[in-house]
């Protein structure tokens, strides 16, 4: 069986980041949209994106779109004019944090690629299964998943495999935080939540453990035997030059490893 070659996903909070990654090597490029992504006032401007995907395009990239937040039953519809207008403007794949907004832009934006984002913690076949059935076709798995895990989740759904490259350390399950409701309203449900439009406060990279990033790059040999089709860098935030000097690296470390995988 022929091997695809896997992807590498980069991060982007401006447009010279996307730039960045792109020519560090990136085979695609992930960016938040304002008002629609974690922290609300953060990623690009929705005028923005059309830039940012003819950049994609020139490189023989893709422009994929974090769409993070969980709508209200009456946000709804503006959510859905949002995703309208991404796909309009050249976005290639949308990645969604909400079951109910996967069904939906399966049903009304047919043809578009959604990916099941890690804030939905897919941990096993049935998991991956169910959000195939609403619509996803790839699904961003936690980094508690491991290699020996993803035959199975991959045979019982179909879906494309993306997991975390690099990433900060996961103190919950990745994708299940609600530290930021109890640190800004002390409660835990109040609007300060990333996910209901607050600000993250990005409280996990403050709590006083031990905070070394997570990292494949000494194990993508194994990952991509077990049939990872995405490996995605984490760091929306990063400057460009961050963006660059993380992407080159794991540019160099995955085409070392696919090497390795195709002479097996």
């Amino acid at each position: 069986m022929i091997k695809t070659s896997p992807i590498l996903l980069a991060p982007a909070g401006s447009l010279p980041a996307v730039e960045a990654a792109l020519s560090a090597g990136a085979g695609a490029v992930y960016v938040g949209v304002r008002s629609l992504s974690r922290g609300g006032r953060t990623g690009l401007p929705p005028e923005e994106v059309g830039a940012a995907v003819y950049a994609c395009r020139s490189a023989g990239a893709r422009l994929h779109a974090a769409i993070n937040a969980i709508p209200s039953s009456g946000e709804l519809p503006a959510m859905l004019a949002s995703l309208h207008r991404l796909r309009d403007a050249g976005v290639g794949e949308v990645i969604l944090n909400d079951p109910g907004v996967i069904a939906l832009a399966r049903r009304e934006i047919p043809g578009w690629p959604i990916c099941a984002s890690v804030g939905l913690s897919v941990l096993n076949p049935e998991d991956a299964r169910a959000y195939r059935d609403l619509g996803a076709d790839a699904v961003v798995l936690p980094s508690a998943v491991r290699p020996g895990e993803i035959p199975s989740i991959k045979k019982a759904s179909g879906l494309r495999i993306e997991v975390f490259a690099h990433c900060r350390p996961e103190f919950l399950l990745h994708g299940k935080c609600g530290l930021t409701g109890y640190v800004v309203e002390g409660d835990g449900c109040g609007t300060a939540s990333a996910k209901r439009g607050g600000s993250c406060r990005l409280v996990c990279r403050n709590l006083t453990v031990p905070a070394a990033a997570h990292s494949l790059e000494d194990e993508l040999p194994v990952w991509i035997d077990a049939g990872a089709d995405v490996f995605k860098i984490e760091g929306r935030e990063l400057s460009p030059r961050a963006v660059a000097a993380l992407v080159a690296r794991f540019r160099e470390k995955l085409d070392a490893a696919r090497a390795i995988s195709a002479g097996r």
